[in-house]
């Protein structure tokens, strides 16, 4: 009976040691630099899978922005889990020109995909793109 008791003991332990949440804990993504039209800013930069995953989740702040990069032009979809900040994303085709600009809402997890395939997207405070009147077409220059 014991040994069944320390058994069921030790499932519970490794079970809550499983969910215990680490996820939350702040990533350190590499910074790069972009320029859009006439403005030029730094952005974290997202470009390998484990980074994409994480994106912004966790994070207080859509500052500075964010530039998922893949290796090669896919179907992009993007959701809100664990992601508690109003975003616009912009998707970026193979030219690095701007294809679409969708707004990404707080926490929700309804997928928002790229019109078509896709070679980055970039994640910025919403509103950014508007205020400075930046728009499907204008041309993505990724500066390191």
């Amino acid at each position: 009976m014991k040994n069944r008791i320390l058994a069921l003991l030790l499932s519970l332990v490794t079970v809550s040691a499983c969910a215990a949440p680490e996820n939350d804990q702040l990533v350190k993504f590499p910074q790069a630099t972009i320029q859009l039209a006439d403005v030029t800013r730094p952005v974290q930069l997202a470009d390998t899978p484990e980074l994409r995953e994480r994106g912004l989740m966790f994070q207080q702040s859509a500052e500075p922005g964010m530039l998922l990069l893949y290796p090669e032009p896919r179907l992009i979809s993007l959701w809100m889990r664990n992601t508690n900040l109003a975003l616009d994303v912009a998707f970026i085709d193979p030219q690095w020109r701007i294809m679409a600009i969708e707004q990404l809402h707080p926490l929700d997890e309804t997928p928002v995909s790229a019109p078509s395939a896709a070679l980055a997207a970039l994640e910025m405070p919403r509103g950014w793109f508007a205020e400075h009147d930046i728009q499907p077409g204008e041309k993505l220059i990724l500066l390191r």
